[in-house]
């Protein structure tokens, strides 16, 4: 809370309210509107790439999907108040467990979902600083990208698809000096590992995961044309992987304050005011919010059992 109230005072210098408030009051509905629908297609395919992942190591339990897409739902509305990703995370692994899936491969679909994920917005970031860099004349910025790209996959060549560097991992950890701590470990990297032999559903995910970042790049141009900047949508392509990594950082509650200093900064290389910048990074929050809205209805009306 209290980083998040420091990124905020931080964000807010220099902005003119009235014109902040005659921005938002003013903005198009319609691009609004198509900022909300490419949400609701993003949030469906998120489940569906969660689900998938899940039915990949319970291939011989049957799974039923409404509770479990409940459980997607309600993790993301619940994470809306929990620092960065982790939270909502840890809420799904929980609640899949309790409609049956073993709570190790429960924590490894999740796992490997955010990785995934998490590989998609490096992959766009990579393309996206190298743009900054060509924008400002700072081609130190496309190194430091290419270096981030072959970290994370290395990364997770080793997680999915090399099952001694979990033993490596662990002896590194020095984890059988805890025994219970590396029962559960390796408890999640066995279920992990099973992954690395379903290249092709690893591979579905994956391009499931850059399609999502691209349709949050697209949401946030559309949220920018409400307000009537005058940004190229090759700009959006270069900033939002690299705030939607910000906002990943566990350090705040669903990106309040990261987001909005990130845009401030980012936007404001492109040349957009500092009221404008930070009207779109509200609008940007107000619609993640807006997208976990389901989960929170589900958590409205739902029974006490079905939770």
């Amino acid at each position: 809370m209290a980083v998040a109230a420091g990124l905020l005072w931080l964000a807010t210098r220099g902005v003119d309210w009235p014109t902040l408030t005659a921005a938002v009051q003013g903005a198009s509905w319609s691009w609004i509107a198509a900022a909300v629908a490419l949400t609701a297609v993003d949030r469906i395919l998120m489940a569906w790439r969660w689900l998938s992942l899940l039915r990949g190591v319970e291939a011989n339990r049957p799974l039923r999907s409404w509770p479990l897409l409940r459980v997607f739902f309600v993790s993301t509305f619940v994470g809306t108040f929990l620092p960065g990703s982790v939270g909502g995370d840890a809420v799904r692994t929980v609640a899949a467990s309790r409609q049956g899936v073993s709570l190790a491969n429960a924590a490894a679909s999740v796992a490997i979902d955010r990785l995934l994920g998490t590989l998609s917005v490096l992959l766009m970031a990579v393309a996206g600083l190298w743009f900054i860099g060509a924008e400002l004349d700072a081609p130190q910025l496309l190194p430091l990208a290419l270096l981030g790209s072959v970290v994370a996959g290395t990364v997770t060549a080793l997680l999915l698809f090399k099952p001694g560097a979990y033993e490596r991992a662990l002896r590194l950890a020095r984890t059988h000096r805890l025994p219970v701590v590396d029962r559960l470990a390796r408890k999640f990297l066995a279920a992990s590992s099973q992954y690395g032999a379903r290249h092709g559903l690893v591979a579905r995910v994956l391009g499931a995961s850059v399609v999502v970042q691209i349709l949050r790049t697209l949401q946030t141009w559309c949220l920018g044309m409400a307000l009537g900047l005058t940004v190229s949508v090759a700009w959006y392509f270069a900033a939002i992987p690299v705030i939607v990594l910000i906002v990943l950082l566990p350090i705040s509650f669903a990106g309040l304050g990261t987001a909005n200093v990130a845009f401030r900064v980012l936007f404001g290389l492109a040349g957009v005011p500092e009221t404008d910048a930070f009207a779109l990074s509200v609008l940007f929050l107000a619609l993640s919010v807006l997208g976990n809205v389901p989960g929170g209805l589900l958590v409205a009306t739902g029974s006490r059992k079905s939770g």
